[in-house]
């Protein structure tokens, strides 16, 4: 059965919580993955994406298209995340707790290890727009819309960064091992 958006984001607007839990239901693990593709860490994306849904919640009735709560959410999701990145840089970590705990997270997680390393090697901007392509089904022209970007600006981007992502996933050595997939301890 496929929900109807536009009229449960009404209900939601007019005090039914179950409308939006229905909504929440719909997106989060969109949400998930695009915040965990931001903050390379599962705890943090876990609390991004939960202020996010907060935020969102309290300030349901500022959405203008009901239409657009797909769209409103990602949008409050990368803010919360650009906050929490800004916050965490602030009061850094050093680098080795930091390259240990993406390790140990990293593995955890359906052993898309080096996946996650492939992405932590992209910039915060060229993270967002990968992740909004993928996570979020937007395309170029929504994502620059998004970003104040140009739409061909946005197009090279995402082509860098996972031209990035292929190379670091794709190198081989000489000798036919798979030297970028080598985990030192």
């Amino acid at each position: 059965m496929k929900k109807d958006i536009p009229k449960l984001v009404a209900q939601a607007k007019n005090g039914d919580a179950h409308a939006f839990a229905l909504l929440y239901e719909d997106i989060y693990k969109d949400l998930y993955r695009f915040a965990f593709c931001m903050m390379k860490q599962a705890e943090q994306a876990e609390d991004a994406v939960s202020s996010a849904v907060l935020h969102a919640y309290e300030h349901l009735h500022k959405l203008r298209k009901n239409t657009s709560f797909r769209s409103w959410m990602f949008q409050i999701t990368a803010n919360e995340c650009k906050k929490q990145l800004r916050l965490q840089s602030k009061v850094s970590a050093h680098p080795a707790d930091q390259v240990l705990e993406t390790a140990s997270y990293a593995v955890d997680y359906e052993g898309k290890f080096f996946l996650k390393q492939a992405m932590a090697l992209l910039g915060e901007t060229e993270r967002l727009i990968v992740g909004l392509n993928i996570f979020g089904g937007y395309n170029s022209r929504e994502i620059a819309r998004y970003l104040h970007k140009k739409e061909g600006t946005v197009r090279s981007s995402k082509s860098r960064a996972l031209e990035k992502m292929r190379t670091f996933l794709g190198e081989e050595d000489p000798d036919g091992t798979d030297s970028n997939k080598t985990v030192s301890n």
